[in-house]
């Protein structure tokens, strides 16, 4: 099962890692969830005052649920969940959530690193730190 989206809205990580896990079958062995969260200092602003997080493109749901399809395909994945948060947000808010399972702990890891890898160097969503 794919699901993948941007939200402007605060996301409830643990309550959507709970839906995720009760999605699961007994062909899952691993889970894996990579949190992301804004943090200090910034690369250009190292004390921030909040970063914007805008779209590049008007597709982005449709761009991170393409990534999390080419996921699910390269690692043989049983399920893929991506939420990336777009508009202002403050330091240790949260920013991204990817979560994958499988049959091994190896391509789940591998599956998440990938994501979060591709996510960066697509570049399709901007982060701008504001002073």
């Amino acid at each position: 099962m794919i699901t993948a989206f941007c939200s402007t809205e605060e996301f409830d990580h643990l309550g959507l890692y709970r839906a995720f896990l009760e999605r699961e079958t007994d062909s899952t062995g691993t889970v894996v969830m990579h949190h992301g969260r804004v943090k200090r200092p910034g690369k250009q602003v190292p004390n921030f005052a909040a970063v914007e997080l805008k779209p590049l493109v008007a597709d982005a749901d449709e761009r991170l649920a393409a990534l999390a399809r080419r996921a699910e395909e390269r690692f043989k994945l049983n399920q893929v969940l991506i939420v990336h948060r777009l508009g202002t947000i403050g330091a240790c808010d949260s920013v991204l959530l990817a979560i994958v399972s499988g049959a091994t702990r190896d391509r789940c890891f591998a599956a998440c690193s990938w994501i979060v890898d591709e996510i960066k160097r697509e570049e399709f969503i901007e982060l701008i730190e504001q002073p």
